[in-house]
């Protein structure tokens, strides 16, 4: 027997009960982090709507410098439009003027209302200045045009002022007809140029410039006569035509001085006017820069007033801001080394949970080694237990000893009961339960869970009835474990029943699909209270009862495992249950229907024989009780069998002997039974490679199913076992092996 050393290491329940710090840190960061941001970024707004404001001041400060410059531009600008009207009359100009005045009436409006605001003062003084310089201006313009127009009437009658009465004239002598009117034309010749010139041709030459010589030619006509026809005397006309030269440029001179005489009075007019325009100007220009002047001062004191405003809010902005960000670190930093902290210590115990993972995965998969060991060891003895009861039944034996044989018999299955449901529970949670699909009729599997329930029935005079109502099908699953339930299900109802009866109902209703079986266990035992009806299919779970007489001895697993088999099926359970009445338990389990309905019976009522020619069995085991009961066993049948205490030793005597079939246990010293199967399927002798190898083992789990097969196993039989499943098993092997050979 191989002894399995199996350690537990107690994970730290520190891990597990420690609080959950590290999300309210993280909530409590993220909300501190915001708040500061959201601070920060009010506070940020904040300071940057003074700075805007100091800043938009600022500039403001220079919009009546900007207005002063544009109101001297348009007095320029408007000052050369008056000019260039008053030289060439366009009306564009003149319009130019005006749009010059209009746009500087509001500039200095304007800059007197900024002069209001910086000074407190108000003045009209710019705008009367102004209102003034536009009526002079057109009285100017009055002037100007009368000014020129005298020079214009001056210049196309100049002429006579500068001839000489030197130069030559001629007289044409005509004698007119009695009675009609006397014309005499003067043809005059003159020359003109460069010369002393007289008042008049000084005047003229100031005002309209020097003149060229020139010469030029004036007719003088001269009427005289009367329509009348009178008697015309010759005589010499000589003298009075001399009279009538001189009597014209008395009248042209005097007409000259007139006209002069206007000019110059219109003249000094004029320059008195545009004297009073120059003044004007030079007042509008000094009110101008008396505001200019103002304001250069006042912008100077408000600059530097807004700018040290300025400069305080950017400081106080700058400071607050920092203050700030200083509060944020350093309410962050504790906080932040804290969660460092506190994030090493969870890395610490994150590391720790994976190792404690880690070893209990690890403990699992050497739980699991465990337990099928431990599944071995158990079912091992009571193999030898049950197997030598049932040896036992078949010799002559008094009432006595019937009776002991009875409680030896009931305490194995127990016993075999209790270390099947630790271990089926153990597979169910780490999740590798496996189902068999095989044809089974729930009729006949049923009628066997109630005929190995018969004698604890008779003995605690209970009646165990059982009944199927509907159609019979035979269906496709596992019925082992559909056994087990049933087993779990009728035990618990004796169990928890202490005289009255214990019924069994099963139907198959079919859809075009499956098939579901439901069977109801009906009891008329204690019954369960409600309010434990959701508790009773939790592990560990029983009924309990005060009163020691009702007191059930169990492990609490039966119900558990059957909720979970059932469920791993697909199928469900369900109880209803009244306090002194009794409990039903119900299971609806989904199955496919088989296409095969006519069964075989896998285990006969009669025992079948094994072959009558002599057969030779090697049995590989290190247990000597195993051994004894396996001699037993064949005793009856005449087979001689031979006995190997480990694989080695077994495979010397296959190599030298003649064997029919091999009985091995599973784990044996040195070799053990797979790989004694192993060196056999791989074997030169073809006679060895076929050889039936029939494995013995209490291992139920599945990675013992795979590596069986994964070794060339022929079968195995699961301990502890009936001698009718022994036999059936080897009677089976044997004939396929004597067929083939």
């Amino acid at each position: 027997m191989t002894s399995v050393k199996f350690g537990l290491r107690k994970v730290p329940m520190k891990i597990l009960t420690r609080p959950k710090l590290l999300p309210i840190l993280t909530i409590a960061l993220l909300f501190l982090i915001s708040a500061a941001t959201v601070l920060s970024l009010a506070i940020r707004q904040k300071q940057k709507k003074e700075i805007n404001g100091a800043l938009a001041i600022l500039q403001r400060n220079n919009l009546p410098l900007q207005k002063v410059e544009q109101t001297l531009g348009l007095l320029f600008n408007a000052e050369i439009e008056f000019r260039e009207y008053t030289i060439s009359y366009d009306r564009l100009h003149l319009a130019n003027y005006h749009d010059h005045i209009k746009n500087l009436v509001s500039n200095i409006d304007t800059l007197q209302q900024l002069a209001t605001t910086f000074n407190d003062v108000s003045s009209d003084k710019a705008i009367e200045t102004l209102n003034q310089r536009e009526k002079q201006a057109v009285n100017y313009l009055k002037l100007k045009r009368l000014t020129d127009s005298l020079m214009a009437v001056s210049l196309s009658i100049d002429s006579v002022s500068y001839t000489h009465m030197g130069d030559n004239f001629y007289l044409k002598k005509f004698k007119p007809s009695a009675g009609s009117l006397s014309i005499d034309t003067l043809d005059y010749f003159s020359t003109s140029g460069k010369k002393t010139k007289g008042l008049f041709g000084k005047i003229k030459t100031f005002l309209v410039g020097e003149e060229e010589k020139t010469i030029s030619s004036t007719k003088v006509v001269v009427k005289s006569g009367t329509e009348e026809v009178q008697k015309q005397e010759e005589n010499d006309s000589t003298p009075s035509l001399k009279m009538l030269a001189t009597n014209i440029i008395n009248k042209t001179n005097e007409y000259y001085q007139l006209q002069l005489k206007k000019q110059l009075e219109k003249r000094n007019e004029l320059r008195t006017q545009e004297l009073k325009l120059i003044k004007l100007n030079n007042s509008l220009l000094n009110e101008i820069r008396s505001i200019l002047a103002s304001f250069k001062v006042s912008s100077q004191e408000a600059q530097a007033n807004f700018q040290q405003r300025s400069s305080q809010a950017i400081a106080k902005s700058s400071t607050i801001l920092q203050r700030t960000l200083l509060i944020v670190i350093l309410l962050l930093l504790p906080l932040a080394v804290f969660t460092i902290i506190v994030l090493r210590k969870n890395q610490k115990y994150q590391q720790r949970i994976l190792d404690s993972k880690q070893q209990a995965l690890s403990q699992a998969e050497e739980k699991n080694r465990f337990l099928s060991y431990m599944s071995h060891e158990f079912r091992t003895p009571l193999a030898s237990v049950i197997g030598f009861g049932e040896q036992l039944e078949e010799t002559n034996l008094n009432d006595e000893q019937k009776n002991y044989l009875s409680g030896l018999m009931s305490s194995s299955d127990m016993l075999l009961t209790t270390v099947n449901d630790i271990l089926d529970l153990s597979k169910l949670d780490a999740g590798k339960m496996s189902f068999l699909t095989n044809a089974f009729r729930p009729d006949d599997s049923i009628t066997q869970v109630i005929k190995s329930f018969k004698k604890m029935a008779i003995d605690k005079s209970i009646d165990l009835t059982y009944k199927h109502d509907g159609e019979v099908l035979t269906l496709l699953g596992d019925e082992i474990r559909l056994k087990q339930v049933l087993n779990n299900l009728v035990s618990n109802a004796l169990k928890y029943t202490p005289k009255g009866k214990v019924s069994i109902v099963s139907k198959i209703t079919t859809n075009t699909e499956k098939a579901f079986l439901k069977v109801e266990v009906s009891d008329t035992g204690i019954g369960i209270e409600e309010e434990k009806l959701e508790k009773i299919f939790d592990e560990y779970s029983r009924v309990h009862s005060e009163t020691p007489e009702k007191w059930i001895i169990g492990t609490g697993l039966g119900l558990a495992i059957t909720k979970k088999l059932v469920e791993q099926m697909g199928g469900k359970v369900t109880v209803t249950s009244h306090i002194g009445k009794g409990s039903v338990f119900t299971i609806s389990i989904p199955f496919p229907v088989s296409k095969i309905q006519q069964l075989v019976p896998g285990y006969p009522d009669k025992e079948a024989g094994l072959p009558e020619s002599e057969i030779r069995i090697l049995v590989a085991d290190d247990n000597y009780f195993n051994v004894v009961l396996l001699q037993s066993i064949f005793k009856r049948d005449n087979i001689v069998v031979d006995v190997a205490d480990n694989g080695v030793e077994a495979m010397e005597k296959l190599i030298k002997g003649h064997y029919d079939i091999l009985l091995s246990d599973m784990y044996m010293p040195m070799m053990d039974g797979l790989e004694l199967t192993h060196k056999l399927r791989n074997n030169s002798d073809e006679q060895l490679r076929k050889l039936p190898v029939i494995i013995l083992t209490g291992n139920i789990s599945p990675e013992a199913g795979t590596n069986m097969e994964k070794a060339g196993v022929s079968d195995y039989l699961i301990k502890p076992f009936q001698r009718r499943e022994l036999i059936e098993l080897v009677r089976k092997h044997l004939s396929d092996h004597l067929v083939k050979s």
